[in-house]
């Protein structure tokens, strides 16, 4: 070969290890904090009807990895929740905010029954099927629950953000992943949720703290309020 063709193939050769190692780095990179905003919407509700401008259009979960806070808004501004999560402690804040009205209770492990009164049991299937979110591969699963008026859930999840045990405290909790589409059935809601972008960055620690004046109380009167409220979304 000559000395062009030997320069050719070096530089061709130098290409596709750049261009593999790239692609690699990519693949395997995550993000380690940041903020997703997840798209809302009610499959039950119609979206032309009286209470369409009542609820809440999006949420945002701001995490690193070992923490989440959760924050949404509904009834243009007049609820409000906030919900900080310690996934190494294994402990929940779960701030209501409504009117002049703020509650703040403490949730361990053994309180999660409480909010999750709508969850049958359920059995998770993995798939390969993937699919990509807000720019990031996921996989799917399904949620068949053992009652059969509930229909399945399909459950999208990524790798590529570290959040330790980010669903401890939800119905889905064995997904090893971050969820980036799914449903949830609350206090009777049915809610979709779709990440629609993720915003890599660092995270100001404050931002997981107790919020200032709220009042806290025990996590039975905190659901007491929640059904008080989300029972006026009802159909």
């Amino acid at each position: 070969m000559d000395l062009f063709g030997r320069t050719t193939s070096a530089v061709l050769l130098a290409v596709a290890l750049l261009g593999n190692g790239c692609s690699h780095g990519l693949l395997q990179d995550q993000v380690a904090e940041g903020v997703i905003e997840y798209a809302l919407s009610f499959p039950d509700y119609d979206p032309n009807g009286l209470m369409a401008g009542m609820l809440p259009e999006k949420t945002t979960v701001t995490f690193t990895q070992d923490r989440q806070l959760a924050e949404l808004s509904a009834g243009m501004g007049v609820f409000r929740t906030a919900i900080v999560t310690d996934n190494e402690r294994k402990q929940l804040d779960y701030h209501l905010s409504l009117l002049s009205k703020k509650l703040v209770s403490r949730l361990q492990p053994r309180d999660m029954p409480t909010f999750n009164k709508e969850k049958p049991a359920l059995t998770i299937l993995y798939t390969n099927e993937v699919d990509t979110i807000a720019g990031y591969p996921c996989k799917k699963a399904v949620a068949v629950f053992g009652a059969i008026d509930k229909p399945e859930i399909e459950l999208y999840y990524t790798d590529r953000i570290r959040i330790d045990d980010p669903n401890w405290y939800g119905p889905f909790q064995e997904v090893p992943g971050v969820l980036m589409r799914y449903e949830l059935v609350q206090y009777g809601m049915r809610m979709r949720l779709d990440a629609v972008a993720v915003t890599p960055g660092p995270v100001d620690p404050v931002r997981f703290a107790l919020k200032e004046g709220y009042q806290e109380v025990p996590p039975d009167v905190l659901d007491h309020e929640l059904q008080e409220v989300l029972g006026t979304f009802s159909l």
